[in-house]
């Protein structure tokens, strides 16, 4: 009886040693057959914790010195989740992410920092040259392929400045993020130590289209060719201050 109850313990005590130590390169090796836009270069350590020097999705995203590590929790609600750190264009980027058994997915705690000129070069803004140091704090995110994700968290951009026909220097900028039922993003923006006082709000709905309110009070260090250059794209307040109304939807501006 104690020769069978050991040898039931061994087996298990064996299986559970392989299933810790799955070599990484097994999963990898999976992934790219099953997702080919997927390249995956030089893995290390184990399926649970383990690093590739660099990964690259649809030949586009080039993330660089990812480590990784299973959030073992998450396998009792049928989640894939997993703790990444990780660059990308040089901007450190770390956080969880998960995918549901409804092939959503989640992310919680994403932080990352870049300049506001590397995030030009990333993505088409409908604005002239910008400046400064952006950092993004989301608490919550949840996305499903084809559609808008819904995000809550802190955007703050330092030293900013725009250039059109002239710089404006804009201070430091704070965009506060979160999700409604009738809106995946909602945004609350403010700033201070700026030549503009800027008030007001945009959101984005699910069918990707967006409305954008804002007032740009200029103050006493604001040059005349500054305030000039607002009425070339906002409408002149009878308080002095400016507003931008817009609407529109994200795909006529190129974002998606």
């Amino acid at each position: 009886m104690k020769t069978k109850y050991y040898l039931i313990i061994g087996i298990f005590a064996l299986a559970l040693f392989l299933i810790i130590n799955v070599p990484a390169s097994l999963v990898t090796n999976a992934v790219k057959d099953q997702l080919p836009q997927i390249n995956i270069q030089n893995v290390s350590g184990t399926l649970w914790r383990g690093s590739a020097q660099q990964v690259t999705v649809q030949s586009r995203h080039v993330f660089k010195n990812v480590e990784w590590s299973v959030c073992a929790a998450h396998l009792l609600m049928a989640e894939a989740c997993v703790e990444l750190n990780a660059s990308y264009n040089k901007n450190p980027l770390s956080g969880q992410l998960s995918v549901g058994i409804n092939k959503k997915l989640y992310g919680k705690n994403i932080k990352t920092e870049m300049s506001a000129q590397s995030l030009g070069q990333m993505i088409t803004l409908p604005m002239g040259e910008i400046a400064g140091d952006i950092s993004l704090d989301l608490s919550s995110l949840s996305y499903e392929q084809g559609g808008i994700p819904a995000i809550n968290g802190v955007v703050q951009w330092n030293n900013a400045s725009i250039t059109i026909a002239e710089m404006a220097k804009l201070g430091d900028i704070t965009i506060t993020l979160t999700e409604s039922d009738e809106n995946p993003i909602n945004a609350e923006v403010s700033n201070q130590n700026g030549q503009l006082a800027i008030a007001g709000q945009a959101s984005v709905s699910a069918n990707t289209d967006y409305i954008v309110d804002l007032n740009l009070t200029p103050n006493n260090t604001a040059s005349k060719n500054l305030k000039s250059s607002l009425s070339l794209f906002a409408r002149p307040q009878s308080n002095g201050s400016f507003a931008v109304k817009n609407n529109g939807n994200l795909k006529q501006l190129g974002l998606i």
